[in-house]
């Protein structure tokens, strides 16, 4: 047991005044929960008491039960993390003083990104706040760039606790990143075995802080494995308009998971007891995300997993929507490499009980995805239909499904509003469908990996070609507009949206057309409230990519950053000659994102 000192410092204001809403987060889930499940319930026995079922009503049922079974995993979620009182949001820690440390490797894979970007990663890592004799940096690079090894030799001599390492020129048949990571541990580690080790992407820039913010986590308790940092980005557009920071994820879900010792390790930013993972058989070579398989393994292990929510690193963010979505599609290809590995008799070391928990987690992802798609897709042939999409047994039938139905959609939208102000952060209601419109992309992605692609069925490699990051945007205004409504699939956002609305305005035609049509036919129809429900999120997902083919992001490059960087900087001179005492207590309060990343681009 760790017999330093460890310091807790003073909660994000932002998660106090969160904490607020515990109660009320906790009881608005679990009404929304059960009003869902006990509205899809009456429905399905009122379905089967009918006999004017036809296939209409069954599609909406079905399109009903699985938008709610979506909601009811977050509800769900939100009560196991809500119902202790006892357990609260991750406390801000920091590891005092300089003896008595534990070693610590930081491993920074990388492969063909910039060599000014892998550099600025490699700075910030060895001048973190640690002392040198208990760390080591060590560079995996899997590009084999003469370029880098030299440089990294000459900063040898002002860290000497840096190094290069390499397995050569690597393509992707021996499974990239977690190949790379394995080779860290197994071949680099063989004479010296650290007890902790940190993973940083090759664009990750941590804090002067990292390591004494994250290994308290592990230190206080013996049976957790790794701790997960929530990742945040320098080079965001004015909005987020691709949702590109996951915050809904980092907050919502993942700060839930990590209440409960499940969070899921998302990559970078992760550190991690040595031995718990060679316990586990290293990282998985089986799918591209091994950081999610990772978790995974762990969890179903019996080891804790944590995530710490504060500012600690900061990457860079594809800069193109082709290198956005070929991130996404990379990720879900990774959970569709789950379902037939797990089931392979390749991993029989793994239990049978945690195969199949692995396997079904793959597929519920994927499950997932092609629901979406299809609910959206659907939309427009119910409204146009003309035919009723609920059983009308009798008139107190059709107003209990009605007055539930309503409640329940109440219900669902109280929720998500409670749940963005328990958090603290600013997210959009429904958050759990962005970048839902990439469904469709997603499946023929993984359709097109197993069934055309000649390419290895390892993980590829993160740099070079296969990096979005490195995705170029430069293309004629005809090149970008194909490249964009084609290539990146916004035309069919495109012909979703205009379906959409399309069917709404002919159904609307038609009922005004019919001068006798009782109001009790419409709310069957086109007025039924789920239906339009529906129609709404589908609009709000799908507006995403053609706001964006309109109005595209601009994204500051790494020039502008500095130019920013070196502006706040004179600001601060001047405000210092104003007052240095006001100054001084406004540079000690800063602790945003903006102010941690000029701090690491010095």
């Amino acid at each position: 047991m760790f017999e330093g000192t460890i310091l807790d410092l003073p909660q994000d204001q932002r998660i106090l005044l969160g904490q607020r809403y515990r109660n009320c987060l906790y009881h608005t889930a679990q009404a929304a929960k059960w009003i869902g499940l006990i509205y899809i319930g009456i429905r399905f026995l009122l379905m089967l008491s009918t006999s004017e079922r036809n296939w209409s009503m069954w599609t909406m049922l079905l399109l009903e039960a699985f938008f709610i079974h979506l909601c009811r995993k977050e509800q769900s979620l939100a009560i196991l993390a809500t119902k202790n009182p006892e357990r609260g949001p991750r406390k801000r820690l920091r590891l005092q003083g300089d003896k008595g440390l534990p070693h610590v490797d930081v491993l920074l894979p990388c492969c063909g990104e910039e060599i000014g970007v892998i550099l600025q990663t490699v700075k910030a890592a060895c001048t973190m706040d640690y002392p040198e004799s208990q760390f080591r940096v060590l560079v995996l690079d899997d590009g084999g760039s003469s370029l880098l090894q030299k440089t990294i030799s000459d900063l040898q001599l002002r860290w000497p606790h840096l190094s290069y390492n390499s397995r050569g020129r690597q393509s992707g048949q021996v499974f990239a990143k977690s190949g790379n990571l394995n080779y860290a541990l197994t071949n680099l580690q063989r004479e010296f075995q650290p007890e902790f080790c940190a993973v940083l992407d090759a664009d990750s820039i941590p804090t002067k802080d990292f390591l004494r913010a994250t290994l308290p986590h592990l230190l206080m308790d013996p049976e957790a494995a790794l701790v997960s940092t929530r990742q945040y980005f320098s080079n965001l557009p004015t909005g987020d308009p691709l949702s590109q920071t996951r915050e809904h994820f980092y907050t919502c879900q993942n700060a839930r998971l990590d209440i409960l010792g499940n969070a899921i390790d998302s990559g970078s930013g992760a550190v991690f007891r040595r031995q718990s993972i060679v316990d586990v058989g290293l990282y998985p070579t089986y799918s591209f995300s091994e950081d999610w398989q990772l978790s995974l393994l762990l969890r179903g292990k019996g080891y804790k997993t944590f995530q710490v929510d504060e500012a600690l690193q900061f990457g860079l963010v594809p800069t193109s929507l082709a290198g956005h979505i070929a991130q996404r599609k990379r990720w879900n290809i990774g959970h569709a490499q789950q379902i037939p590995a797990m089931l392979s008799w390749r991993n029989n070391e793994i239990s049978v009980r945690l195969r199949l928990s692995i396997a079904l987690n793959g597929l519920g992802i994927i499950v997932e995805e092609i629901g979406c798609f299809l609910g959206f897709a659907v939309v427009p042939l119910l409204l146009l239909c003309g035919q009723r999409l609920i059983p009308t047994i009798s008139p107190s039938a059709l107003v209990l499904q009605l007055g539930l139905s309503f409640v329940m959609i109440c219900l669902s939208w109280a929720y998500e509003f409670v749940q963005t102000a328990s958090t603290g952060h600013r997210s959009a209601a429904f958050a759990l469908l962005e970048n839902k419109w990439l469904a469709g992309s997603n499946i023929y992605g993984i359709m097109r990996f197993y069934l055309v692609s000649a390419k290895p069925k390892g993980s590829f490699v993160t740099g070079s070609k296969e990096n979005s990051y490195n995705w170029s945007n430069e293309y004629s205004l005809l090149g970008g507009l194909y490249r964009d409504l084609i290539e990146n699939g916004i035309i069919y956002s495109l012909i979703q949206v205009l379906a959409m609305i399309l069917s709404v305005l002919y159904a609307l035609m038609i009922i005004a057309s019919t001068e006798d049509r009782p109001m009790s036919a419409i709310f069957v129809t086109v007025a039924w409230p789920p239906l339009l429900h529906i129609f709404i999120l589908g609009l709000k997902c799908h507006s995403v990519p053609i706001r964006y083919l309109f109005d595209p992001p601009r994204y500051p490059d790494l020039a502008e950053l500095k130019t920013e960087k070196v502006s706040r900087q004179n600001e601060v001179i001047q405000e210092t000659l104003k007052g240095m005492h006001e100054a001084s207590k406004h540079i000690l309060r800063s602790q945003t994102r903006i102010e941690l990343r000029d701090e690491l681009l010095t």
